[in-house]
């Protein structure tokens, strides 16, 4: 997952892979942590929670200035979305990912 935009610009990653580790990156500054056995059963049930399949590929707020860009890939898939649509799957999904951001 992939956050940008907003005021200050921002642009932060996220990536989960298989070994249940997490590499995210901000502002030129990357790492790589380890999940637990439960977090990472947690990201993996959330990324096929079938829901998903539903969620159109773009859902955006086009008249709303400044809002933060996710754009997810997952099963194949590109999703892009500003949260301005009620979309439970995709907001459970993006908050988990988000705790693994780093804050600044």
């Amino acid at each position: 997952m992939t956050v940008s935009g907003g005021l200050a610009g921002v642009n932060r990653e996220v990536v989960l892979r298989g070994d249940g580790t997490v590499r995210t990156a901000n502002r030129g500054e990357s790492a790589v942590r380890r999940t637990t056995t439960a977090q990472f059963t947690r990201l993996r049930t959330l990324l096929g929670d079938p829901e998903l399949d539903d969620v159109p590929a773009v859902t955006r707020d086009t008249g709303a200035a400044d809002m933060f860009q996710y754009t997810l890939r997952f099963d194949g898939r590109t999703v892009m979305t500003d949260r301005s649509a009620d979309e439970p799957a995709l907001d459970r999904l993006i908050d988990a990912l988000e705790k693994w951001l780093p804050t600044n």
